[in-house]
This record gives structure tokens, C-alpha cells and sequence, in this order.
């Protein structure tokens, strides 16, 4: 094991995409050979994760609180532990933990560096302290997308010198082509000749369910073919809402509707797709399907929102159409069920393209790059 020792703080209130980059930078970084904590409140949902994944945690705060006499216990407790397990950058993940960072370092006898992560989609509030947690504080950014650093740059045009975009990751040997016919769409009746074009994310508005059903009406007019699958976890949408959208649609029978909650590996989900869609009209700053999708071999359609376009590679491993444009979509979703050569030769770029962009060891070594730099310019 190295001895740059980090400490990823992390606290979101429930598992989202935000959450995943911590906690997967957290064990891409581990398996690589650096040890890296994840830290945040005891039974928050990224602490969870990562023991779940038998990550090293540190659990000792509450980042989350606006209680006085609470904040100072967090610096007092991460002041310590920071001592005490040689930790030599601390990685914040969210504005709550790198306000926390920023006060501990210079608290701290021997300041360490702060590094902020931006994986959230909302622009930096633009007060006085903020901007100077951010100018004079936070010794460095790593935003999650051109989009993130394009925000943040707009509000206040210091970060030029100081960051670096590095996208999300996903473990590409967990995530594989497979070689075998589907078990899913054997159980689902899916015949060989039916192109399955797919959205796996939660039941939200964000997502554009209903646009993508829209799509899928074309589609289904031109393509007898085509067979299309939603699953998502129920958020503020339904499935009785998006089946009873379908029906109006005319393409009920056309559509199969899983829940997420029913122990389905995702993996089973993807490999069951010959297509896979993103129809988001916002968030999408991290989109770990998108990569997942990628790193399984499937050609993708994906709106042009935030990150979408900076990885979807446009007639390289998919195609990106206006967000909130139906039309658009169905166009290239028939362009893909009208031919498989394509279909095949996207899924084999797809897969090139998430092993040499986004796996964990690229992941951990673009992020050691910055951490490496950011200890020089502090002669670490």
C-alpha cells in the first residue's frame, strides 16, 4: 500500500450519483494500491455502500448538521483523525464537507491540502464566504463534467488555474459484454428477430419517461420489430402513470415494465437491451447507465443534457439528439433497429471507449495525477 493516505468526505443523505463518485473513487483508489476512507455520518447511505463494499470508513461525523456546538465536534473529530491515520489530502464531495475541510485545515497545525469534487448540479451560492472557501480555501477542483466547470466558472471565473474535469467510472470487469443469450429475454418472450430498446432510471420527470414512450410510439409505427423496457425504482412517477401513458400511446403491449426493487441485477437488465437510452431533459452531471451501458457493449441514444454529450462519442458509440425532442430520438433509435451491423460495431467502440475512458484504474490515476500536483505545489 502507498503512503498517500486520503480522505473522501462524503455527505448526501441518500444513494445518487453524487454518492457513487465518492464511493467509487473510494475503492477505485483502494484497488490501485492508495488508500483511501470514506467519511460521513454512521448509516448514511454512501457509508453503507462503501461497507457494504468493505471500504475503510470513518464514520465519526456529522456533516450534514447546521448545529454549532455539532460542527465543532466535526473538526475536533476530524482534526484527529486526520493526525492520527496519517492522512495527507482530504477529497470533499459535496459543499457541506468542504466547508468542514477548509475549517479543519486551518485549524490544523500542519495544514493539508483540500481538494473539492463537484458531482452535484447546483451552482455555488455567490456570497462572501463562499467565494472565499472557494478562492482562498479549497486548494483545488476536479468537476465531474465540462458542464460543472462551465457553471461554476460562470458565477465566479477563478477556476481555470485550479481544476481539472475527471469523469465518473465503473468497474469495466464487473461490467462485461456477455457471450451467452440472454436468460431475461428468454423469460420475457423476447424473440431473436425484436430489437429491445431500453431506460433503466428512477420514475422521476428528470428522466422524460413520457418523451421517451413519445419516441417509442414512432419507433413502434415504422419498426414491428421494436420492443421496448422501462425499469426503474418508482419516485415521482409510476408505472400505473407511464403504463397508462402507453396505452393512450397505442404501444401497451409493445412495452415491458420491471420494478428495480424486484432483485434484478442490473447487468441482466442491460444485457436483455440491444439499445440503451437516456432521455433525461436535466441532472445527468454524473450518469453512471450511460457508462454501464458502454461498458457492456450497447450502442446508446442520450439526450444532449450536461455530461451526456461529453461522453456519449456522437457516431462513435452512440447518438445525441436535443433533449425534449421525440422526434429526434425515434430518428436515430430506427436508425439502430434498422440496422444491426451498426448496433454491433457501436456495442464493440462502446466497450473500447469505457475501458480507455472510464474504468477504475483510469479513474484512480487521472485523480492521483491531481492529487500528486496539488502535493507538489504544497511541497508534500
Amino acid at each position: 500500500m502507498n503512503t498517500l493516505n486520503t480522505l473522501q468526505l462524503v455527505s448526501v443523505r441518500w444513494w445518487n450519483a453524487n454518492a457513487y463518485y465518492a464511493i467509487s473513487l473510494t475503492e477505485a483508489l483502494n484497488q490501485v494500491g492508495y488508500y483511501s476512507i470514506a467519511g460521513g455520518r454512521e448509516n448514511s447511505p454512501p457509508i453503507r455502500k462503501a461497507k457494504q463494499f468493505n471500504l475503510p470508513v470513518f464514520a465519526d461525523i456529522d456533516l450534514e448538521t447546521f448545529n454549532p456546538i455539532s460542527g465543532i465536534k466535526n473538526v475536533l473529530r476530524l482534526k484527529r483523525f486526520i493526525q492520527q491515520n496519517s492522512i495527507r489530502l482530504v477529497n470533499a464531495h459535496r459543499a457541506e464537507d468542504v466547508f468542514f475541510g477548509v475549517l479543519t485545515k486551518k485549524l490544523s497545525p500542519t495544514p493539508i491540502p483540500v481538494i473539492r469534487s463537484v458531482g452535484d448540479v447546483r451552482p455555488p451560492k455567490n456570497h462572501c464566504l463562499n467565494r472565499w472557501i472557494h478562492e482562498r480555501g479549497t486548494d483545488y477542483f476536479i468537476f465531474s463534467c465540462r458542464a460543472n466547470y462551465d457553471r461554476y466558472q460562470s458565477v465566479w471565473p477563478i477556476f481555470e488555474n485550479k481544476s481539472e474535469i475527471i469523469y465518473s467510472a465503473i468497474d469495466t470487469e464487473f461490467f462485461q459484454p456477455r457471450q451467452q443469450p440472454s436468460p431475461l429475454r428468454k423469460e420475457l418472450s423476447i424473440s431473436d428477430e425484436e430489437v429491445v430498446i431500453g431506460i433503466i432510471a428512477r420514475l422521476s420527470p428528470v428522466k422524460d419517461h413520457h418523451r421517451f414512450l413519445r419516441a417509442a410510439a414512432q419507433v413502434a409505427s415504422q419498426a414491428p420489430q421494436a420492443r421496448f423496457l422501462i425499469s426503474g425504482e418508482e419516485a415521482q412517477l409510476s408505472h400505473v402513470d407511464l403504463k397508462e401513458f402507453a396505452r393512450e400511446l397505442g404501444i401497451y403491449e409493445k412495452v415491458i415494465f420491471m420494478h428495480r426493487d424486484d432483485g434484478l441485477d442490473i447487468r441482466d437488465l442491460i444485457d436483455c437491451l440491444d439499445i440503451g437510452i437516456v432521455s433525461s431533459s436535466g441532472s445527468e452531471v454524473i450518469c453512471r447507465v450511460s457508462v454501464e451501458f458502454m461498458a457492456m457493449g450497447k450502442p446508446q441514444v442520450t439526450t444532449d443534457i450536461n455530461v451526456l454529450p461529453e461522453i456519449t462519442e456522437e457516431g462513435i458509440n452512440g447518438f445525441v439528439v436535443p433533449a425534449k425532442d421525440p422526434e429526434a430520438m425515434a430518428k436515430r433509435i430506427l436508425e439502430l433497429v434498422n440496422n444491426p451491423e451498426l448496433r454491433r460495431e457501436m456495442g464493440k467502440r462502446a466497450r473500447q471507449v469505457a475501458e480507455t475512458k472510464y474504468s477504475f484504474p483510469v479513474f484512480a490515476e487521472k485523480t492521483l495525477e491531481v492529487y500528486r500536483r496539488v502535493l507538489d505545489r504544497h511541497g508534500v
